[in-house]
């Protein structure tokens, strides 16, 4: 990679380990949190993080792509700020405002997440953009080691509700380095998609919901079902994320070092992979089970993201 890229290569990475370890600690917390602390049932649940998830949807697909880039930046360095102030609000949250702060939440990375993607694809030599991406894919994984990992060692001594605060340190990082996020030149985005391969666009569409919804399922549930069907520990329910991201991890890095060329068959495998991982957890067996499946649901979970981004960024 050419020096001149480093800089903002490693502005990416940083960024990116800030955003995703607070995200995915809300993601995965707020369901704990809602159960065992507010007494929230498991449709509740699901109904509270499904409204999280919309709100990033709506800001993401209907708003942000309307913003000029003035605007756009402003919104993304307002929103990374206001990530510290829901953590806090997070802690003193209630049955009531935690469907207000969630929703907000939602929305604030519905602001933030895309935009970083968009800085690291802003690189005219197709090769370094890709290589780009895939360290932003790389850093993701990685945050998903970090966040869990301090969050279990966390859990042997707090509850739930203090987690939001002590998760505060590593979201600073975010709003620090918000103001060193590149934005698109141009004054407003255009969409075309008949430039866009179609079959590309299919493949990568495809690809995102095998990915976006099992995946989405097991973060909000999988720490919950441990503690309800194999009674273990809050603790050692929540460190099955562990394995799960370390497998992820070390697929994206492997990508990151060695693009494929030809994804047809990686794409067909990380099916596969993503189908068994099921079945093994949908089966009364136990909690080593438990293990196995997320450590084989880790490869397609680290795979098919950066594969889809890959396919899309070939076909435009």
């Amino acid at each position: 990679m050419k020096l001149r890229y480093v800089g903002l290569a490693l502005i990416i990475a940083f960024t990116t380990i800030s955003m995703r370890s607070v995200n995915n600690m809300i993601s995965t917390t707020i369901p704990l949190f809602s159960k065992y602390e507010l007494n929230f049932s498991s449709s509740e649940i699901g109904l509270l993080t499904s409204l999280s998830f919309l709100s990033t949807f709506v800001a993401t697909t209907f708003i942000n792509p309307r913003l000029r880039k003035d605007a756009r930046k402003l919104i993304f360095i307002l929103s990374s700020f206001c990530i510290i102030i829901i953590l806090v609000l997070f802690y003193y949250s209630n049955t009531f405002t935690i469907w207000i702060f969630s929703i907000f939440a939602g929305f604030s990375y519905g602001f933030i997440t895309p935009n970083i993607i968009t800085s690291s694809s802003l690189f005219e030599e197709k090769d370094i953009a890709e290589r780009i991406l895939a360290i932003y894919s790389v850093s993701l994984s990685l945050s998903l080691i970090i966040g869990p990992s301090f969050e279990t060692y966390l859990l042997n001594y707090f509850d739930y509700r203090h987690i939001f605060l002590l998760f505060i340190p590593i979201a600073i990082p975010l709003f620090l380095l918000s103001f060193f996020i590149r934005f698109p030149e141009v004054k407003r985005e255009s969409y075309n998609f008949k430039e866009i391969n179609k079959r590309v666009l299919f493949a990568s569409i495809l690809n995102l919901l095998i990915y976006n919804i099992p995946f989405s399922i097991l973060t909000v549930f999988a720490a919950i079902y441990s503690i309800e069907v194999y009674h273990v520990p809050g603790t050692i329910a929540y460190s099955i994320y562990i394995p799960f991201f370390v497998v992820s991890f070390l697929t994206r890095s492997y990508m990151a070092y060695k693009p494929f060329k030809n994804l047809k068959k990686p794409i067909t495998i990380s099916t596969i992979f993503t189908a068994l991982g099921i079945i093994i957890l949908a089966l009364p067996l136990n909690f080593y089970a438990v293990i196995v499946a997320m450590i084989l649901l880790g490869i397609p979970h680290g795979a098919i993201y950066p594969m889809s981004t890959i396919m899309i960024s070939r076909g435009t």
